[in-house]
């Protein structure tokens, strides 16, 4: 493998809107859905469709990460199809709840493997209707990544996603206050920003995930500037 390419594990923390499931799914769990994966991204490339880019299924009591990546792993091997299932946190009702995240699934299906996970132990809240609400959601989940300049990554299962590394670990209101400052002073400024940190062989490296179909190492860097900028006047 090129010491250029990153693969390992890590987690996302992002702020979307997330309402309860109202397609079909043939189970009783509560499932959110994000009603906008990249809200601070409008463009053609965002995924649109009528089957969702994201489901969380709030789990009851906490299941370690292990097993809902083997339980994951071995539904994978028998269901007939393919899918993502990684560990996370939502917002939920004034405090934090486990999930798991579900990815790569229509509706129909994403019912079918959470029957399969309460077959293997899972246990879910109970379905029921919660309106729109924003919501801080953080998962742990694996990432393949490709060096492309200093302190600059591209990842390799999504062209659109870039990382951009950081000294510091931020907390998620700094964050976001700094993404609109920087949003408001740029005048290219359509791109989805959330908070990664990955284990490598020094530590734990922190990075900026940035979407955008239009992204260039130009902007790329620019934008890096403007959140070291913010980061060094605190």
């Amino acid at each position: 493998m090129s010491q250029n390419n990153i693969q390992t594990v890590g987690t996302i923390t992002k702020k979307e809107t997330l309402a309860s499931v109202e397609n079909e799914m043939n189970c009783n769990a509560l499932v959110m859905e994000s009603l906008q994966p990249f809200p601070g991204y409008h463009g053609l490339t965002v995924p649109d469709s009528l089957e969702p880019e994201s489901l969380f299924a709030i789990t009851t009591g906490k299941f370690s990460d292990e097993f809902i990546v083997r339980t994951v792993q071995d539904i994978n091997k028998s269901i007939g199809f393919t899918f993502s299932g990684t560990p996370g946190t939502i917002q939920y009702q004034n405090g934090l709840v486990e999930v798991v995240r579900l990815r790569g699934l229509s509706y129909l299906k994403a019912g079918q493997v959470i029957a399969k996970l309460t077959e293997a132990g899972f246990a879910f809240k109970k379905k029921r209707k919660i309106s729109p609400y924003p919501s801080i959601i953080k998962i742990r989940k694996f990432f393949k990544v490709v060096k492309i300049a200093p302190r600059l990554f591209h990842d390799m299962d999504n062209k659109n996603t870039y990382y951009l590394q950081i000294p510091l670990l931020l907390d998620w209101d700094d964050f976001e206050k700094m993404t609109m400052e920087i949003k408001y002073n740029m005048e290219d400024n359509n791109f989805d920003a959330a908070l990664t940190s990955v284990y490598y062989e020094k530590g734990i490296m922190d990075l900026v995930r940035i979407y955008d179909a239009d992204a260039d190492e130009k902007k790329l860097n620019h934008i890096h500037e403007k959140y070291m900028e913010a980061i060094n006047r605190r």
